[in-house]
């Protein structure tokens, strides 16, 4: 009882004594200060680092399949591809992607265009190239790509927009130069794309959207590969010959605004065909071989081979046989004639031959071409021969009545200035159509030439003079001097 009483008398009287009544608690907190809401964060696409970087942590990078590290050390290619451009890209890509480019593909020839360089490890090969694999940052950076589950594409785009200053009178077409008259010339505007498909079927598509003579869209390439050995690559459909290293360069590659006159006259571009290739130890060995419809030679010497990619199959000629080996024995060569990394010493050699059991001809051609890269200088130099028979009985008109054998040699150097990204080149050629016969056919030229590269290779301003001498009977008035613009994706 005196629990309960004490403590009620002792609550009455504290007031009573003067003592201040404790203060009541407020019913509710204070409101704090808001929190300030940060923006939303923009989702972010992860980027591949480039070739050679270490990746987050220091660990070494291994550098993509095909591609040349920035030092220059050789990188271990994946087969095929671009350049570009099937045999390096048909012509490239970057680009063209052909299968068996000189350029080294990756995840291509090129279409291109495309066996310089093509990769030896489950990529299209050349340009050429299934789909390129990522270039060195100082050789053009990563190529555009879009990856759709087991789908990679990347763009094809090759424009290259001409102006003539100067040309003489002689010039023509048909005899190789690059105009007949002052003017402008849109000498390529080829649209398509490349890919990969679950990272072994390479494929590409591209047309030329002005490559008649009469300014007609044709199909430029169309092939699909099974690269999932690098010792067997598989590349059907319409695409770059393995013979020419040249030829097998994509066009939007090389140093000088043209490729050779004795290649264009005398090695087969793109025709539709099978042919396999395999890559062994770094590319230090390839081997390429195929068969394709049966080549079909203009009657004009300049003129060269009718690039077969119709859909009207093997009408007129039986089959051609080609086979090709070369070796990249110090690291894969890139895409790009010139030496655009600044890298160390690097060698690609190769040595080709074909049978074509045509319905008018029978041709022989055999090709050897070696070019050497390093510390911005490039030397290339190739030998071409070809001699063709005429058949008995034609299957159809034909105005060659006896055999000839054509020789051409081609001799080029250049050097790339990174630090002001300009190059310089200049190519020896000397030409005989028929040895048998001496007339203003047989020549030599000479070409200089500079190019300034906005972005690496896929932007650049090229400007070239040439100068044609004919050994024999009139001399004619055919030099020109040609300015381009072009856009290689």
């Amino acid at each position: 009882m005196l629990a309960l009483v004490l403590p009620a008398a002792v609550a009455l009287w504290c007031p009573l004594a003067g003592a201040q009544p404790a203060q009541r608690l407020p019913a509710q907190p204070p409101t704090a200060d808001a929190l300030p809401v940060p923006p939303p964060v923009a989702p972010t696409i992860p980027v591949a680092p480039p070739p050679g970087a270490a990746p987050p942590g220091g660990a070494p990078a291994t550098p993509p399949s095909g591609a040349a590290p920035p030092s220059g050390a050789p990188a271990t290619p994946p087969a095929g591809a671009t350049s570009g451009t099937p045999a390096a890209t048909p012509d490239a890509p970057p680009a063209t992607i052909a299968p068996s480019a000189v350029a080294a593909p990756g995840a291509p020839a090129a279409g291109t265009s495309p066996a310089g360089a093509a990769p030896s490890s489950g990529a299209p090969p050349a340009a050429a190239a299934g789909v390129p694999p990522p270039a060195a940052p100082a050789a053009g950076g990563p190529p555009f790509q879009l990856a759709i589950g087991r789908l990679v594409l990347s763009p094809l785009v090759l424009v290259q927009a001409q102006a003539v200053p100067y040309v003489g009178e002689d010039a023509f077409l048909q005899a190789g130069d690059v105009a007949e008259g002052q003017g402008f010339r849109l000498r390529r505007a080829r649209v398509g794309f490349a890919g990969r498909l679950a990272g072994y079927v390479p494929f590409a598509v591209s047309g030329e959207l002005a490559g008649g003579a009469d300014g007609s869209a044709r199909l430029s390439e169309a092939w699909i590969g099974y690269a999932h050995f690098p010792f067997a690559n598989l590349y059907l459909g319409a695409h770059d010959v393995p013979f020419s290293r040249s030829a097998m360069t994509g066009a939007g590659e090389g140093a000088l605004i043209e490729r050779p006159l004795a290649v264009r006259a005398m090695a087969p571009s793109r025709q539709v065909g099978l042919h396999v290739e395999g890559h062994f130890r770094g590319r230090a060995f390839s081997y390429f071989a195929g068969m394709f419809n049966g080549f079909q030679r203009s009657d004009q010497f300049f003129a060269g081979y009718v690039e077969n990619a119709a859909s009207f199959g093997n009408r007129f000629d039986h089959i051609a046989y080609v086979a090709r080996l070369a070796t990249e024995p110090l690291g894969p060569l890139p895409r790009s004639v010139q030496d655009l990394a600044v890298s160390r010493l690097r060698v690609g050699a190769g040595a080709s031959y074909f049978f074509s059991d045509g319905g008018t001809r029978d041709i022989h051609g055999i090709g050897a071409d070696v070019l050497v890269q390093a510390a911005g200088a490039h030397a290339l130099a190739e030998l071409l021969w070809n001699q063709s028979d005429p058949e008995s009985t034609p299957t159809q008109p034909l105005g060659q009545l006896a055999p000839v054998t054509s020789i051409g040699m081609v001799g080029e150097v250049g050097y790339f200035v990174r630090r002001i990204k300009l190059g310089v080149s200049a190519r020896f050629e000397w030409l005989d159509p028929n040895l048998d016969l001496s007339d203003e056919t047989d020549s030599w030229a000479l070409t200089a030439g500079a190019s300034y590269h906005f972005i690496d290779n896929t932007l650049k301003a090229q400007a070239d003079f040439t100068h044609r001498q004919e050994r024999h009977g009139v001399a004619l008035d055919n030099d020109a001097v040609a300015l381009q613009l072009q856009l290689n994706l």
